[in-house]
């Protein structure tokens, strides 16, 4: 197994971090976050339109949307332009050459994200106007943080396999918006339903509909759906990573 030097950890962190908050960047989650406030928007006015008023399972649903949206945004978009950004200029193989290992890169390159969408992913909670149980917010942030790690992960996979942002943005709008659409349509469509229960990004809209009943229980298989993926998506990514020759030699 190899080993972590902290230093070299802590640079790809501190470079990677800095990425994040570039006006190409940044945009993404602060859509996300638009994209809830929008849906609550849309969903009160139907609401008051028929006499009602906005519950719970409509903020829960707006949650749900914007949550996706979130995690694919930023987990895949953000991350594989990053990465192809670096191919692009020429800087990922100076960090090679400069013994920072496959093992340094990948945390250094996943943990910002991750913790970018995690964050976002209780802010939405906030926006929603949900009112949570200590129990529900743990749920959440769980799966959230999950799910962050998985798209994260896809994201590095598609970035390793583009030549530059152009083509990094354009392949990873496919399986972007499938992995956004599939569980937002799951409510309407029972063969979607069942697809959205195999994607990390459905077991996540599942969870925001479960917090409303104020008794979140996360089914295992969701749970293994999750890890299952992620491990899935790693093992892709260090065998991409490999042969592309950028860990040879690497202590």
């Amino acid at each position: 197994m190899k080993t972590i030097h902290k230093h070299k950890l802590a640079a790809v962190l501190e470079m990677k971090w800095r990425g994040l908050f570039s006006k190409n960047f940044i945009i993404m989650p602060l859509t996300s976050i638009g994209i809830t406030f929008v849906m609550l928007l849309l969903y009160q006015s139907i609401a008051k339109g028929q006499g009602h008023v906005l519950t719970d399972y409509l903020r829960a649903m707006a949650l749900g949307v914007g949550a996706t949206m979130n995690i694919t945004m930023t987990g895949i978009l953000c991350t594989a332009m990053s990465l192809a950004e670096e191919k692009e200029k020429h800087t990922l193989r100076a960090l090679m050459t400069s013994s920072v290992n496959g093992l340094e890169f990948f945390l250094g390159s996943v943990v910002p994200v991750v913790f970018l969408m995690t964050l976002v992913n209780g802010l939405l909670i906030l926006v929603s106007g949900l009112s949570l149980s200590l129990s529900s917010w743990a749920a959440w942030i769980g799966v959230s943080l999950l799910c962050a790690v998985a798209s994260a992960v896809l994201g590095m996979v598609l970035g390793i396999c583009t030549r530059d942002q152009m083509s990094a943005s354009t392949f990873s709008t496919i399986p972007m918006l499938f992995l956004a659409v599939v569980p937002s349509f799951g409510a309407f469509n029972a063969g979607l339903k069942r697809i959205s229960d195999f994607l990390f990004t459905g077991v996540l809209a599942n969870t925001a509909h479960v917090l409303v009943e104020d008794s979140p229980v996360l089914p295992l298989p969701g749970l293994a759906v999750i890890i299952g993926e992620i491990l899935l998506a790693a093992a892709l990514f260090l065998w991409v990573y490999r042969r592309n020759g950028y860990d040879a030699g690497a202590a």
